[in-house]
């Protein structure tokens, strides 16, 4: 699996005795290795069980979701994460931002990753838009909707597609849908964070590694 994100976890008994014990640790990682990191990283045992996840890197979800979650679980969300392609993260986020919501529990976060594909989001697309990336949200969304809605095609066969102000028209879609810079998000609609059981997350998990264990070995079958 390709390494998503980084967090540093520390554990709790020893700091307050005025020790850091632990350190970073790249994610997704097979279960041994998170099992080994904890016992003899974190060093978490019978009188030090309890840790924080002190500091993240490149972790695209909200810090007070991570800070106190199981290291197993959060795992477990870069697993999941690690499945979607850049469409999917890209709906994520602009879901997310439109929320605005500061904590979620962890199984949430994988159960909003787990329906990106039921997020309203959709990317611009007009002809010319590779000459776009420095435009405005707004100047793509106005070139989207005109080639779309069959409005460009009439500017062109009057000659006065230079006359008009697709940034303005791209700006009177904000009112209804949410503008982002590759995309926009259509907000009529709500995830169910509760979808999918921790049951049923941990089958998915294990079905992904399953998977990615099958496609490994058969890479090395083909370069033997």
């Amino acid at each position: 699996m390709k390494e998503k994100f980084s967090i540093f976890a520390q554990n709790l008994a020893y700091y307050n005795e005025g020790y850091i014990v632990g350190d970073w640790i790249k994610l997704p990682q097979s279960s041994e290795t998170i099992e080994k990191y904890l016992k003899e990283v974190v060093k978490v045992d019978d009188e030090h069980e309890e840790y924080e996840i002190a500091d993240v890197d490149e972790v695209p979800f909200p810090y007070d979701s991570i800070q106190w979650a199981n290291i197993k679980d959060v795992n477990n969300l870069a697993i999941i994460y690690s499945t979607l392609d850049e469409f999917q993260k890209d709906a994520i986020a602009a879901y997310m931002e439109y929320v605005g919501e500061e904590h979620y529990d962890v199984n949430e976060l994988i159960n909003i990753c787990l329906q990106a594909d039921s997020i309203n989001y959709y990317q611009y697309s007009f002809n010319g838009i590779e000459y776009c990336e420095n435009c405005s949200a707004e100047v793509k969304m106005g070139y989207t909707m005109a080639e779309e809605f069959g409005i460009y095609e009439q500017l062109e066969k009057q000659g006065i597609v230079d006359f008009f102000d697709f940034e303005k028209y791209g700006e009177s879609f904000g009112y209804d849908y949410e503008l982002y810079d590759d995309g926009y998000l259509v907000p009529n609609f709500d995830l169910d964070l509760n979808f999918y059981s921790k049951e049923e997350i941990a089958d998915k998990v294990e079905q992904i590694l399953k998977d990615k264990l099958i496609e490994k070995e058969a890479i090395e079958i083909e370069t033997e």
